[in-house]
């Protein structure tokens, strides 16, 4: 019996240890380190990357030759066709055979016209069933076949244009969406420091308040004090009470989601830290602007809209104009009833063809498509005039917050310190009896908000940081493009480099 109460109480004793928290501390780079590694955000990033590379992959491919197999092996035909006789009755004859084909072919799309040009191997072979069962070859041993569209849209020559911005594009907002993650991460993380700030001035409040009530009660009791001002510790008391629920509340609202973002489960406590000071920038408009323009897909984008409005254009007239198709086969064939034979005696075979569609009347459809497509354009250039001169405002703007953020920091700082030695010595003069409970309520408030606003001017400075970051793709406390920083053995770095020597 006492062996089974020592496994029961040794059994309840593991399963309560391991359902404990499992403290973790982690500094804002650790976190940020981390949601770059396991954050959906990141991962999506990482998917979008791989599709817009494949997409590339895939117009590189319509660039190069596409060789096919194309075969029939066999075909067995058992049917019954009508024949019609020379004294133009008709009867049904029987039709039994065996098919077996096979082709080569080699094409290469034309991407200065459009057309393509291709080259041909057939082999045929029927065997009858019927009869003499007899067997015939057909064989093309070469063809060659030129299909040219003519005063048609050339897809392939646009692609050309746009696509190679795209993959530059996708690389660079790789590395931006990652920047992004980096942003989502310092809020998270502010947000989490900032409830556990509130948490612990919570506790501290209610302790104070706890010790204030119960001096303001020995006093009631001596005379020293009014009824007015011990109600009013009192309410304080309750307050204090109150904002210790609603402080936890909050703590574990941002707990969950900093530890959902970086991908643990809920046994994990995450402890922020407190950032030793705000990162130390030395930066002007104009360094900032030339890193901007050289890194930042969105000047990939906005060449890549320009280019996709002249596009428009282009496809617009050609749907209104003429169509001609030119068709142009030549090679040779032979057929015989050996295989070897079949190759003998090769006749010249050509076929040239010109197909023509003019439209006649469609009733002004063509020539409002190409209107409606210049006045897109119109607005488009409008829309990217405006969208670069808001860009550029945007990177000035956080330029300038940048620039003043250093004093921000320091005086929020000073005014904390100063907060805090004032709420001590009001503390330490209220239990003297020597100011009232408005004063030291004031003191209280004053210490709290004074810390608060520092955390702030924390949390602005590192999103200050990471925007700076993300809009220039360049670290400006080192020196160095943002890609130079990733770990040499780290996913991206390697994919990167896969992708920028066009593999």
């Amino acid at each position: 019996m006492s062996k089974i109460v020592l496994i029961s109480i040794f059994t309840s004793f593991f399963i309560h240890a391991s359902a404990q928290s499992i403290i973790k501390r982690v500094t804002l780079q650790q976190a940020i380190e981390i949601a770059k590694e396991r954050s959906v955000r990141a991962m999506e990033a990482k998917n979008k990357l791989h599709i817009a590379h494949w997409q590339y992959r895939n117009f590189r491919a319509d660039l190069l030759p596409n060789v096919s197999l194309k075969g029939t092996v066999p075909r067995l035909n058992r049917s019954y066709n009508r024949y019609q006789n020379a004294d133009g009755s008709y009867k049904f004859v029987s039709n039994s055979s065996i098919e077996e084909s096979l082709e080569v072919s080699i094409t290469q799309n034309i991407a200065l016209t459009g057309g393509a040009i291709s080259f041909n191997s057939q082999i045929n072979r029927l065997d009858g069933l019927d009869g003499d069962n007899t067997t015939n070859y057909l064989t093309s041993p070469a063809m060659v076949t030129l299909s040219q569209p003519i005063f048609s849209y050339n897809r392939l020559k646009w692609d050309m244009r746009i696509q190679p911005i795209k993959n530059v594009e996708s690389q660079k907002q790789y590395i931006a969406d990652l920047e992004a993650v980096c942003l989502q991460t310092v809020n998270y993380y502010f947000d989490l420091l900032l409830s556990m700030i509130n948490k612990n001035i919570a506790e501290q409040n209610l302790k104070n308040a706890t010790q204030l009530y119960k001096f303001a009660q020995n006093k009631k009791r001596l005379g020293l004090i009014s009824e007015n001002d011990l109600q009013q510790l009192r309410f304080g008391y309750t307050n204090a009470s109150a904002s210790i629920i609603e402080a936890n509340q909050n703590y574990d609202g941002r707990m969950y989601e900093l530890r959902t973002f970086l991908g643990y489960d809920d046994l994990v406590e995450l402890v922020p830290e407190m950032p030793a000071d705000s990162p130390a920038l030395s930066i002007t408009y104009d360094e900032v602007m030339a890193a901007v323009k050289s890194n930042n897909p969105f000047f990939e984008s906005v060449g890549r809209r320009s280019i996709d409005s002249e596009r428009q254009i282009a496809q617009a007239k050609s749907n209104r104009g003429p169509k001609i198709d030119a068709y142009a086969s030549f090679g040779y064939s032979g057929n015989n009833t050996t295989f070897t034979n079949s190759y003998k005696n090769l006749q010249n075979i050509s076929v040239v063809s010109l197909g023509i569609r003019v439209p006649i009347l469609d009733w002004g459809r063509g020539k409002g498509e190409v209107v409606i497509a210049n006045y897109q354009k119109e607005v488009e250039v409008g829309r990217i005039t405006q969208d670069v001169q808001n860009f550029e405002q945007s990177v000035r703007i956080l330029v300038d917050k940048i620039e003043t953020q250093p004093q921000l920091v320091e005086m929020y700082k000073l005014a904390d310190s100063i907060a805090q030695n004032r709420y001590k010595i009001a503390y330490e003069t209220f239990v003297m009896g020597q100011i009232n409970v408005l004063d030291i309520n004031t003191a209280q408030i004053e210490e709290d908000n004074a810390k608060r606003n520092y955390i702030n001017q924390l949390y602005y400075s590192w999103i200050y940081y990471y925007q700076l970051r993300e809009v220039s793709l360049y670290d400006f406390i080192n020196r160095k493009e943002i890609i130079n920083n990733i770990s040499q053995t780290s996913w991206t770095k390697k994919y990167l480099n896969k992708l920028l020597s066009n593999d």
